[in-house]
Formats: C-alpha cells, sequence, structure tokens
C-alpha cells in the first residue's frame, strides 16, 4: 500500500513507551504501546488502514472517530475488536495486531482500560450493522481531527496522535 510515492508500513512491535496526557474528557489518560504487560481489558479501539487512508466510524452523535467499543460478556477483546469493526463500519479486518493498551483515570467508574488494535481492511466497507454509527468514512492518514472538522472529541486528544504516530510514523 502506498503513500504519496512510499510503502506505508505498520510498526507493530518495539519497545514499550509509556505517555500521559489529559483525555477528550478532561480525565487522566496514561498510553502504553507495544505493552510488555498488559492488562484485562473492558473496551477496545482500532487503528484501521483503508487504502491509502484511516477508516473511521462516523458515530451518529459524536462525530467521526476510531472504530470501537465495550467488550461483550464471554468475547474476547480482540472478538469485540472484530465486531465493532464490522458494526460501526461494516468493514472487515484482513489483518489486525494489539499495539497497544490505555488506562483512562477519573470516571464515573473510576478507571477502565481500552486495548489498542490496528487493523487493515482492503475493500471500502458496507454497510455497518449496529445501530449508533451513520456509516463509515476514509480520512487520510495525516488528518489533524478537529471538533470543528466532525471529528468526536475521542480522537482529538492526545491518544489518537500518539498512536497514529507510534504505529504510521504520522505526526
Amino acid at each position: 500500500m502506498k503513500q504519496d510515492g512510499q510503502e506505508m508500513r505498520f510498526v507493530l512491535f518495539g519497545p514499550e513507551r509509556r505517555y500521559s496526557f489529559v483525555g477528550a474528557y478532561g480525565h487522566s489518560v496514561e498510553l502504553t504501546m507495544f505493552p510488555e504487560d498488559p492488562e484485562p481489558a473492558g473496551h477496545v479501539v482500532l487503528l484501521v488502514r483503508c487504502g491509502g487512508g484511516l477508516l473511521f466510524a462516523r458515530h451518529s452523535r459524536r462525530g467521526l472517530e476510531w472504530p470501537g467499543g465495550k467488550v461483550e460478556p464471554g468475547e474476547t477483546p480482540l472478538e469485540a475488536a472484530l465486531r465493532e469493526l464490522r458494526e460501526e463500519t461494516g468493514g472487515s479486518a484482513e489483518s489486525v495486531w494489539f499495539v497497544g493498551q490505555y488506562v483512562v483515570h477519573g470516571t464515573e467508574s473510576g478507571r477502565f482500560v481500552k486495548n489498542v488494535y490496528a487493523a487493515v481492511v482492503r475493500e471500502r466497507p458496507g454497510e455497518p450493522t449496529g445501530d449508533d454509527t451513520d456509516g463509515a468514512e476514509i480520512v487520510p492518514i495525516d488528518v489533524q481531527p478537529s471538533p470543528e472538522r466532525g471529528f468526536s472529541p475521542l480522537v482529538c486528544d492526545p491518544v489518537f496522535a500518539a498512536v497514529r504516530s507510534a504505529v504510521l510514523g504520522v505526526g
């Protein structure tokens, strides 16, 4: 897959890297890329490459965001990631890799953990099967998300930029 004449590749492993920031809703967030000892996760998100861009879900209330959601009872985080991708974008992953994890502190429930996956979807997705999204959109890999441009606050915080930089080398 090419981007601006160069092969676009994922970085799927490396030394563990830790980041701390304030998230979209003012919560403390700890992101670990390529974690050596991940925690059990109850949520998932996916950085999805499709064609020469990134595949985003168009959430009916929040706007464009990376696909993801909660892990259902009896489901592994990987199964949840694949299900959420299908439900929110209509996409089916050709390949998927666990690349990171982040913990959000200070929420009503205390804290929660999200696994971060990188995935490839080769063909433009069909219709989403879930009921909280209005389809999918492919955006440039170097997009600078902002609420004014229709993006959810969940991809306007530093987590998305840090994951994209670590996995795709795009700042």
